[in-house]
């Protein structure tokens, strides 16, 4: 099976911090969040990936290369310009071959089985699938609303029928190669506006299927923050490389002291009381002065923390520190 992974957006609501780093490689618990999607796929059993690129796509495809655990062959699709989902999905229509596929937001942050959702798509004769979770009602997102028999009905509020079930999408698709129809050749598209909402019109099937496990969407700083902290909590289980429990800080740190979950990258440097947690990763190389505390806070690699410093629910680099 083959997967495309949508990574060349400029991840706007995530500035500064994507200024100088893109959004896919913003870590979570010390891991680039490109790389559970990649595991993710793995596990599904997709051997070939493409990867689109824009904003900072160099730093994207130096960080990945051409293969990823042994079991991805990763390929890229520059994109000068930006072509949206549906754009960038069409430019690559000939990597795909006559079966069905996954496209994905590359900071789809989920244990979803993506197995099921391929039988799922297939059993319902469906064109196209939504991975879908629990609706939320906050506002924040574009509501889908799906059938008894679990097919989509309504986006957005387009659409037709009664007694609809509300939910988020989680940008995670299955599709059939009859989306490339739908979309333009060497133009900018969405795959909503211009595939799914036409196909909904013409009466093709687009399944609705439900992730019963975690998903995050980290479209935020403070979601970024709470990636972070559910990830150290067990949130994807086997995802962490190491614990963040069991890791022996105070042997490292003896002058620390910890309160977990805390994880802790190599080359860091704590002094002397600091106290360090609950909800707290320190990337590589990163410094903590003494007596500060920090608690809830995610620090890239390089970060500084001054003595006596007190830091909550902030994320910080070498080169900006932000509250979130």
């Amino acid at each position: 099976m083959r997967a495309m992974l949508l990574a060349a957006g400029l991840g706007t609501r995530l500035r500064p911090l994507t200024d100088e780093l893109p959004k896919p490689l913003l870590p979570v618990a010390n891991r680039p969040q490109i790389h559970y999607v990649l595991d993710l796929l793995a596990r599904a059993g997709v051997r070939e990936v493409v990867v689109n690129l824009h904003h900072l796509g160099g730093r994207v495809r130096a960080a990945l290369g051409d293969s990823y655990g042994g079991a991805l062959h990763i390929s890229y699709s520059p994109e000068p310009e930006l072509l949206g989902t549906g754009g960038g999905l069409k430019k690559v229509e000939r990597f795909f071959a006559d079966e069905p596929f996954i496209l994905a937001n590359a900071d789809a942050l989920t244990d979803a089985d993506l197995r099921a959702a391929v039988r799922r798509h297939i059993e319902a004769g469906a064109a196209a699938t939504m991975l879908l979770a629990d609706w939320d009602p906050s506002g924040r997102y574009s509501k889908i609303e799906v059938g008894a028999d679990g097919m989509v009905r309504r986006i957005g509020g387009v659409g037709g029928g009664g007694g609809l079930s509300p939910a988020v999408f989680t940008g995670i698709h299955i599709l059939s190669p009859e989306i490339f129809r739908r979309l333009p050749t060497g133009a900018p598209s969405c795959i909503v506006r211009d595939g799914y909402l036409p196909m909904l019109a013409a009466g093709e099937r687009i399944a609705g299927h439900r992730v019963t496990g975690y998903w995050r969407d980290i479209g935020t700083l403070a979601a970024y923050l709470d990636a972070n902290a559910e990830v150290l909590r067990g949130a994807l289980p086997g995802a962490l490389r190491v614990s963040a429990d069991g890791d022996p800080l105070p042997r490292r740190f003896p002058g620390a002291r910890f309160s977990p979950p805390a994880l802790v990258g190599p080359g860091c440097t704590i002094e002397a009381g600091s106290v360090i947690g609950p909800a707290v990763v320190l990337g590589e190389g990163c410094r903590v002065g003494a007596g500060s505390r920090l608690e809830e806070v995610v620090a890239l690699p390089g970060a500084r923390f001054g003595p006596g410093e007190t830091a909550r629910r902030v994320v910080r680099s070498p080169a900006v520190s932000v509250l979130a």
